[in-house]
Protein backbone atom coordinates (compact mmCIF):
# COMPACT_ATOMS: atom_id res chain seq x y z
CA UNK A 1 0.00 0.00 0.00
CA UNK A 2 1.33 3.40 -0.92
CA UNK A 3 1.55 6.23 1.59
CA UNK A 4 -1.09 8.07 -0.45
CA UNK A 5 -3.51 5.13 -0.18
CA UNK A 6 -2.84 4.81 3.53
CA UNK A 7 -3.50 8.53 4.01
CA UNK A 8 -6.79 8.23 2.10
CA UNK A 9 -7.90 5.28 4.26
CA UNK A 10 -7.06 7.20 7.44
CA UNK A 11 -9.24 10.07 6.19
CA UNK A 12 -12.07 7.59 5.61
CA UNK A 13 -11.71 6.19 9.14
CA UNK A 14 -11.76 9.69 10.65
CA UNK A 15 -14.84 10.59 8.64
CA UNK A 16 -16.55 7.36 9.71
CA UNK A 17 -15.82 8.11 13.36
CA UNK A 18 -17.38 11.57 12.94
CA UNK A 19 -20.45 9.98 11.34
CA UNK A 20 -21.10 7.73 14.35
CA UNK A 21 -19.27 4.59 13.26
CA UNK A 22 -17.03 2.78 15.75
CA UNK A 23 -14.13 0.86 14.29
CA UNK A 24 -12.07 -1.64 16.30
CA UNK A 25 -8.43 -0.72 16.81
CA UNK A 26 -7.20 -3.81 14.99
CA UNK A 27 -8.92 -2.66 11.77
CA UNK A 28 -6.58 -0.20 10.09
CA UNK A 29 -5.10 0.30 6.62
CA UNK A 30 -2.24 -2.11 7.23
CA UNK A 31 -4.33 -4.82 8.85
CA UNK A 32 -5.44 -7.81 6.87
CA UNK A 33 -7.96 -9.42 9.18
CA UNK A 34 -9.68 -12.36 7.52
CA UNK A 35 -12.81 -13.55 9.22
CA UNK A 36 -16.35 -12.84 10.27
CA UNK A 37 -17.59 -9.40 11.25
CA UNK A 38 -20.80 -8.00 12.63
CA UNK A 39 -22.49 -4.64 12.27
CA UNK A 40 -24.24 -3.55 15.46
CA UNK A 41 -26.55 -0.61 16.13
CA UNK A 42 -25.76 0.62 19.65
CA UNK A 43 -27.60 3.20 21.75
CA UNK A 44 -27.37 3.50 25.54
CA UNK A 45 -27.58 -0.10 26.85
CA UNK A 46 -29.23 -1.45 23.72
CA UNK A 47 -27.36 -3.22 20.95
CA UNK A 48 -28.85 -4.70 17.82
CA UNK A 49 -26.75 -6.96 15.61
CA UNK A 50 -28.17 -6.31 12.15
CA UNK A 51 -25.68 -7.85 9.74
CA UNK A 52 -23.13 -10.67 9.88
CA UNK A 53 -20.59 -10.95 7.06
CA UNK A 54 -17.29 -12.49 6.08
CA UNK A 55 -14.28 -11.17 4.24
CA UNK A 56 -10.72 -12.02 3.35
CA UNK A 57 -9.89 -8.46 4.45
CA UNK A 58 -12.46 -6.91 6.79
CA UNK A 59 -10.84 -3.47 6.67
CA UNK A 60 -11.19 -3.32 2.89
CA UNK A 61 -14.75 -4.68 3.13
CA UNK A 62 -15.57 -1.62 5.22
CA UNK A 63 -13.46 1.10 3.58
CA UNK A 64 -12.58 0.28 -0.03
CA UNK A 65 -14.45 1.78 -2.97
CA UNK A 66 -17.36 -0.70 -3.01
CA UNK A 67 -17.68 -1.31 0.71
CA UNK A 68 -20.26 -1.08 3.45
CA UNK A 69 -19.09 2.01 5.32
CA UNK A 70 -17.26 4.07 2.71
CA UNK A 71 -19.97 3.51 0.09
CA UNK A 72 -22.59 4.57 2.63
CA UNK A 73 -20.63 7.72 3.47
CA UNK A 74 -20.47 8.57 -0.26
CA UNK A 75 -24.27 8.42 -0.46
CA UNK A 76 -24.57 4.98 -2.04
CA UNK A 77 -27.80 3.18 -1.10
CA UNK A 78 -27.72 -0.04 -3.11
CA UNK A 79 -27.85 -2.78 -0.49
CA UNK A 80 -29.96 -3.76 2.48
CA UNK A 81 -26.91 -3.05 4.64
CA UNK A 82 -26.75 0.56 3.41
CA UNK A 83 -30.44 1.06 4.18
CA UNK A 84 -30.13 -0.51 7.64
CA UNK A 85 -27.18 1.75 8.45
CA UNK A 86 -29.21 4.75 7.31
CA UNK A 87 -32.22 3.73 9.41
CA UNK A 88 -30.22 3.16 12.60
CA UNK A 89 -28.17 6.35 12.24
CA UNK A 90 -31.39 8.34 11.73
CA UNK A 91 -32.62 6.88 15.04
CA UNK A 92 -29.44 8.12 16.79
CA UNK A 93 -27.71 4.75 17.06
CA UNK A 94 -23.96 4.37 16.70
CA UNK A 95 -22.84 1.70 14.23
CA UNK A 96 -20.16 -0.58 15.67
CA UNK A 97 -18.06 -2.83 13.49
CA UNK A 98 -16.97 -5.91 15.42
CA UNK A 99 -14.63 -8.69 14.47
CA UNK A 100 -16.55 -11.76 15.60
CA UNK A 101 -14.09 -14.45 14.54
CA UNK A 102 -10.69 -14.37 12.90
CA UNK A 103 -10.19 -17.17 10.38
CA UNK A 104 -6.62 -17.80 9.29
CA UNK A 105 -5.63 -19.35 6.00
CA UNK A 106 -4.44 -22.94 6.41
CA UNK A 107 -3.16 -23.23 2.86
CA UNK A 108 -4.10 -26.84 2.20
CA UNK A 109 -6.60 -26.05 -0.58
CA UNK A 110 -8.43 -22.97 -1.81
CA UNK A 111 -11.81 -24.66 -1.47
CA UNK A 112 -11.12 -25.75 2.10
CA UNK A 113 -9.92 -22.29 3.12
CA UNK A 114 -12.94 -20.66 1.45
CA UNK A 115 -15.32 -23.11 3.11
CA UNK A 116 -13.75 -22.59 6.54
CA UNK A 117 -14.49 -18.88 6.24
CA UNK A 118 -18.02 -19.51 4.94
CA UNK A 119 -18.67 -22.01 7.75
CA UNK A 120 -17.43 -19.57 10.39
CA UNK A 121 -19.81 -16.95 8.98
CA UNK A 122 -22.70 -19.40 8.99
CA UNK A 123 -22.04 -20.40 12.62
CA UNK A 124 -22.03 -16.75 13.72
CA UNK A 125 -25.16 -15.98 11.71
CA UNK A 126 -27.02 -18.93 13.26
CA UNK A 127 -25.87 -17.85 16.73
CA UNK A 128 -27.34 -14.38 16.27
CA UNK A 129 -30.48 -15.70 14.60
CA UNK A 130 -31.03 -17.97 17.61
CA UNK A 131 -30.97 -14.78 19.70
CA UNK A 132 -33.63 -13.22 17.44
CA UNK A 133 -31.42 -11.02 15.25
CA UNK A 134 -30.59 -11.02 11.53
CA UNK A 135 -33.64 -13.19 10.92
CA UNK A 136 -34.06 -12.17 7.28
CA UNK A 137 -30.41 -12.68 6.38
CA UNK A 138 -29.35 -15.71 4.35
CA UNK A 139 -25.75 -16.77 4.13
CA UNK A 140 -24.16 -16.43 0.71
CA UNK A 141 -23.70 -20.20 0.59
CA UNK A 142 -27.42 -20.80 0.97
CA UNK A 143 -28.32 -18.26 -1.69
CA UNK A 144 -25.87 -19.78 -4.12
CA UNK A 145 -27.19 -23.27 -3.43
CA UNK A 146 -30.77 -22.29 -4.18
CA UNK A 147 -29.75 -20.31 -7.24
CA UNK A 148 -27.97 -23.42 -8.50
CA UNK A 149 -31.02 -25.62 -7.82
CA UNK A 150 -33.24 -23.15 -9.68
CA UNK A 151 -30.82 -22.96 -12.58
CA UNK A 152 -30.51 -26.73 -12.79
CA UNK A 153 -34.28 -27.21 -12.68
CA UNK A 154 -34.75 -24.73 -15.54
CA UNK A 155 -31.83 -25.56 -17.78
CA UNK A 156 -30.65 -29.12 -17.16
CA UNK A 157 -34.10 -30.69 -17.35
CA UNK A 158 -35.09 -28.74 -20.46
CA UNK A 159 -31.92 -29.79 -22.28
CA UNK A 160 -32.50 -33.52 -21.75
Amino acid sequence: MTSREKSEFIKRINLANKECFRIPEDLHPESCVRGVYGLFAVRNNEEIPFYIGKSNNIFLRMFSKNSHVYSYMRGVRKTDVHYMIERYLSQKYIIEIRILKKVKYVGDAFEKDANRLAFAELKELIKYQNMGFCLEQLSEAVKEKYERIEWESKYLISSE
